[in-house]
């Protein structure tokens, strides 16, 4: 029997809610949709702290003592609020190179949210 949605009642529609990360990429490829910047790696001053790479190039986030901003080669899997949101190391500075590096990463993009560490 198929869906019925009866008067005063409202459904909800996610279209993409399975597709993975890889998906998400290959679709934007594909379509050639242009996107931030910050989702391709490049040299960009970043801090370790708690193990997450949090990119420093305003004075938005407070050093801790010692710590001291490093040129490395980083991207971004997910945008999210800034400082909440990692960079992880990276050398895919094209949309077919971050394809490749989804083809190999056993990692989720949720692995450089703080927000996620601190749940």
């Amino acid at each position: 029997r198929a869906s019925q949605v009866n008067r005063g009642e409202s459904i909800r529609v996610f279209p993409m809610s399975n597709w993975t990360e890889l998906d998400i990429w290959q679709y934007i490829y594909l379509e050639n949709i242009d996107i931030p910047q910050l989702y391709l790696s490049k040299p960009r001053p970043v801090v370790e702290r708690d193990g997450i790479l949090i990119m420093v190039d305003d004075g938005r986030m407070p050093l801790e003592e010692g710590e001291v901003p490093e040129m490395r080669s980083v991207r971004f899997r997910t945008l999210g609020c800034y400082p909440l949101t990692g960079a992880v190391e990276s050398e895919a500075a094209t949309l077919p190179e971050v394809i490749q590096e989804m083809l190999l990463t056993k990692t989720s993009e949720r692995q450089g949210q703080l927000s996620t560490m601190t749940a």
